[in-house]
């Protein structure tokens, strides 16, 4: 998918449009691989770009934030998916968040290592090869139970935050059958917010309800895939 804007380089390939502080754009090709989230446009980087002078191979995902963002915005994102990563280790990819400008204004983006997606588990159109599947897995399955548990416990709190399932594709299998939550912005929907304003938020109540209700359909899945006579 190619945004109309983009950069073409002499070679052909995509370039991330705009200025960006901490990217040479010009000398990096990408291509847009989503447009449709909330918070950012997301690109991947695949291929060789120039470092210094040498020849890199890489293979990276930018997600560049929409919006301005100041460094106390950015810090709250980049601290919300550090508390992800000490819960669930290797399920979340390794993130490096970078306060920059963006266009001239100060913004954020986010970089990681690409994974591969390779399946869907929180649709429910795929609940027929889900749950074989998982009975296959058990490593899969254990990834899927301690990822269920920890959206129980961010909830079950004082400042009740539910885990973003909203997202198209944040919950995913890669090509070695290991679970990724793929999110990076915004990982959390905090459920106070629903209480405290003088109107109600019908979009934030929208994506919480939508959310809540993907986490019992993983907690279906977990339960069938736990039935006694389970392949491992």
């Amino acid at each position: 998918m190619r945004k109309r804007n983009s950069r073409i380089g002499i070679d052909g390939s995509d370039r991330i449009p705009g200025e960006i502080g901490c990217l040479d754009t010009i000398r990096l090709p990408a291509t847009l691989i989503s447009d449709a989230g909330n918070h950012c446009q997301v690109w991947r980087q695949g291929g060789v770009f120039v470092k210094d002078g040498q020849r890199v191979d890489g293979d990276l995902v930018i997600k560049i934030f929409r919006e301005p963002c100041m460094f106390g915005e950015a810090r709250l994102y980049a601290r919300e998916y550090r508390r992800l990563r000490d819960a669930l280790g290797s399920m979340i990819p390794d993130t490096v968040f970078a306060c920059t400008q963006i266009d001239g204004q100060d913004s954020v983006i986010a970089v990681s290592h690409t994974v591969s997606a390779w399946f869907n588990i929180a649709n429910p159109h795929n609940e027929s090869d889900a749950i074989p599947l998982l009975r296959m897995l058990h490593s899969t399955r254990e990834e899927l139970r301690d990822f269920i548990e920890a959206a129980h416990r961010w909830r079950d709190t004082d400042d009740p935050k539910v885990i973003d399932l909203y997202g198209v594709d944040n919950l995913v299998l890669d090509r070695s059958y290991r679970l990724k939550y793929m999110d990076s912005f915004g990982v959390f929907f905090h459920e106070s917010l629903l209480h405290i304003l003088a109107e109600v938020d019908y979009d934030l109540k929208a994506k919480i309800d939508l959310s809540l209700w993907r986490l019992r359909y993983l907690e279906h899945l977990l339960a069938e895939a736990d039935k006694p006579g389970t392949i491992y």
